[in-house]
């Protein structure tokens, strides 16, 4: 087994591995740890002297659930992070300081740092680990069942087979650097700090003993000029903002300032015969979603899932390379639409291209609105009578099992043909099909807690609204 720090080998010799994986970020490590972890041979090739500048990470609470499904909660402990409680936010018209519900708390990493994490629970896995540099997607002679793109933005196969599709109207630069200061005044210096202004936005997380200070710009929009160095154009941002600009204030640049692309992708495929985009080989989100990491460990996660069910049952193969991209698409869409609606809060205050280009006029949040409205109505009856809408049906479906994807009923409808089995971890067919039953929201929540697994009370609100906004359930109220 290779470790940090230790010589990795050169190149494969043994015999062909069940995977191959490019990448040797969070979601390359995470992928191959799970497929060695699953009894599978798994070979992880990755740059022999990686040379990317430390980029920050905001990473939210919500990923512990995924470092536990990784094996990895105590890796990440001992790693020392920093521990965020919340974010402050400069937005638009608006100043908030938002704690993570419930005393929660998140990290604030380096993307390399945390895959040093990773790669180590890797290697101490079972993944054989070579140092060596991917070329345009090719395998350079180790044959493997399934190759897994997670090379990041570089993204070999998807480049090479012409993959990649860049969002219209985002393209944004960002330009970063690491300050150091005795104190910054913010509420909480664990917190993630972002700030709107009229071109452009900027965003800070704790780095150490300083922070990373980062602006988003666009050059078509900002009226940057082309051959201003990074320093220059990074000065001016800063001056055009407020409470960043009073934040850095006597603070001292330690490093940068340098940029990278940061405007979104997605892809035309995301399977290619025994090939899968994984993480931001796939896809990439906003930074303002705070969710990148995350969303590229779900996406390892899931191939990892994808590719052991096609290993272990081939008859499945197809179901299961389907079920990734369609999902892949699915939360790369999903993100689109909550980037959009954040951007429209700064966009109402700051009349610019830049927030124009990036928002949807069209683009507004029903499914919410539907929900809680459908609660509301739910309130007003102390007897109701649910009956399932003619417009349901019950069909069999992929979805994930424990680290399989198999065939399993779903609840369809013309809105939602993917199907639905659970909503905040409520089992939605056993809602439906207890709710004509029972003569009240009480007696519908006993039975449902004594049938299947107890959640509590908002939780199974949220379904149940969910199902009546949805129309899953119709109200017939009782007086």
């Amino acid at each position: 087994m290779v470790r940090r720090g230790a010589p990795a080998i050169d190149r494969v010799t043994e015999a062909a591995p069940d995977v191959l994986v490019l990448g040797g970020g969070p979601a390359g490590a995470a992928a191959a740890r799970l497929l060695a972890l699953w009894g599978h041979r798994v070979v992880l090739r990755t740059k022999p002297h990686p040379s990317s500048p430390k980029l920050a990470e905001s990473i939210p609470p919500s990923t512990q659930k995924l470092f536990d499904v990784l094996g990895v909660r105590g890796d990440v402990d001992r790693a020392g992070f920093i521990r965020s409680t919340g974010n402050t936010v400069w937005w638009g018209s608006e100043a908030r300081v938002e704690p993570f519900v419930g005393g929660a708390r998140g990290w604030q990493v380096t993307a390399s740092e945390l895959a040093g994490v990773l790669l180590d629970a890797a290697t101490a896995a079972g993944v054989m680990i070579e140092r060596a540099t991917a070329r345009d997607g090719a395998a350079d002679g180790v044959e493997a069942a399934f190759t897994l793109d997670c090379t990041g933005r570089a993204g070999v196969i998807a480049r090479a087979a012409d993959l990649r599709l860049a969002e219209p109207g985002d393209h944004t630069v960002a330009v970063v650097a690491t300050w150091h200061k005795a104190q910054f005044d913010l509420p909480d210096a664990t917190h993630t700090v972002l700030e709107s202004y009229a071109d452009g936005w900027a965003w800070s997380v704790p780095l150490g003993a300083g922070r990373a200070v980062a602006v988003m710009v666009d050059r078509r929009r900002s009226n940057l000029a082309r051959d201003r160095a990074a320093r220059e154009v990074y000065d001016l941002e800063i001056q055009k903002t407020t409470r960043f600009r009073a934040l850095l204030a006597d603070a001292t640049m330690v490093d940068g300032p340098f940029g990278w692309d940061a405007s979104m992708y997605s892809s035309r495929r995301y399977v290619v015969d025994h090939r899968l985009l994984v993480g931001d080989a796939a896809s990439f989100i906003d930074p303002l979603s705070s969710a990148g990491i995350k969303k590229a460990l779900a996406s390892a996660w899931l191939a990892a899932v994808a590719v052991h069910t096609s290993l272990v049952r081939p008859s499945m193969r197809q179901l299961a390379l389907d079920f990734y991209a369609a999902r892949e698409a699915e939360v790369y869409r999903a993100f689109r639409t909550m980037a959009r609606r954040f951007l429209a809060g700064a966009a109402a205050a700051h009349d610019h291209p830049f927030w124009s280009d990036r928002t949807d006029p069209e683009d507004h949040d029903d499914d919410r609105a539907d929900v809680e409205a459908a609660f509301h109505r739910i309130r007003q009856y102390d007897a109701v009578r649910l009956r399932r809408s003619d417009e349901v049906r019950i069909e069999t479906l992929p979805a994930v099992s424990g680290r399989e994807i198999v065939l399993e009923p779903r609840l369809v409808t013309s809105a939602t043909p993917q199907g639905v089995r659970f909503v905040a971890d409520v089992d939605v067919l056993a809602l439906v099909d207890l709710a004509p039953s029972m003569g009240s929201v009480p007696d519908l929540f006993d039975a449902y807690n004594r049938h299947a697994a107890p959640v509590g009370l908002p939780e199974f609100l949220t379904a149940l609204s969910t199902a009546v906004a949805r129309r899953w359930l119709v109200i017939d109220a009782l007086p």
